[in-house]
């Protein structure tokens, strides 16, 4: 599946444990001798009595992380398709907390981020800021400015010790008008991927904040787009498209025996 090409697997666990590890997510996600994808993302069934799903992802690295709000729509649209639910919006638990998903019209499906929460600021050059997990805002680049530069300045952040252990995502933006903007992001664990849906939530809050933009705000990404809508209060509204690309089956004892 995929949501403005940021990429999954999703497995289905409502009726079977395949407990994947570390290493085995690892092998699956290399995309010239697995299967390749950005995140892995497991449906399970949830303890919690306010939710019908647990939701679960994993990076191509291996580490269980706690939001991607790509992955919810993909989540949400598979769900859908195969029948799962009869509700037209769905809560389903993460290791975040708990999100509301649901069909914003026949081509979008939305997701309630909740609100987000501004860090206490550690550096002039960006704005801390956790959307269910941790990211990290460049100011805003000038239109001229390079990609590349803002890349490798990305990656001095994210090797920062003080971001230890758990990571952190790093964007960069610019903005074209107040309501549109350009975002790239380095995924701890996954690298720069074509979209993160979680950035551009991140990202948009930030530019919203710091009154740069005007919401809804269209995040332009390389895979696609995606509206985010706050009010600088309330809950993070993304809105944006899901696809399956196609299903499949590995043996995982056979897949094992050529790593």
């Amino acid at each position: 599946m995929h949501g403005i090409g940021n990429d999954f697997i999703l497995i289905d666990q409502l009726k079977n444990q395949y407990n994947l590890n570390a290493r085995e997510i690892s092998l699956l996600s290399h995309r010239q001798f697995g299967i390749g994808f950005d995140q892995l993302l497991i449906i399970e069934a949830s303890s919690n009595p306010k939710a019908e799903f647990k939701y679960r992802i994993f990076n191509s690295d291996g580490d269980e992380v706690e939001q991607c709000g790509n992955g919810a729509r993909c989540f949400y649209h598979y769900i859908k398709e195969k029948n799962l639910s009869k509700h037209t919006q769905i809560t389903v638990e993460t290791k975040s907390g708990l999100i509301v998903i649901s069909k914003k019209n026949k081509d979008l499906i939305s997701v309630d981020i909740g609100k987000p929460f501004f860090e206490k600021p550690i550096s002039n050059l960006f704005t801390s800021i956790s959307i269910g997990n941790p990211h990290a805002v460049l100011r805003p680049l000038g239109m001229d400015d390079k990609w590349d530069d803002a890349i490798k300045y990305a990656k001095k952040i994210q090797a920062d010790k003080v971001f230890f252990p758990k990571g952190i995502n790093v964007g960069f933006m610019k903005i074209i008008d107040e309501n549109n903007l350009r975002l790239k992001v380095l995924e701890r664990g996954s690298g720069l991927t074509l979209a993160c849906g979680s950035g551009a939530c991140a990202a948009a809050a930030v530019a919203i904040q710091e009154k740069l933009v005007k919401t809804p705000v269209t995040v332009h990404m390389d895979g696609g787009s995606l509206i985010i809508d706050w009010d600088g209060s309330n809950s993070i509204i993304m809105s944006g498209p899901a696809k399956i690309v196609y299903e499949g089956e590995f043996d995982l004892d056979s897949f094992k025996k050529y790593e």
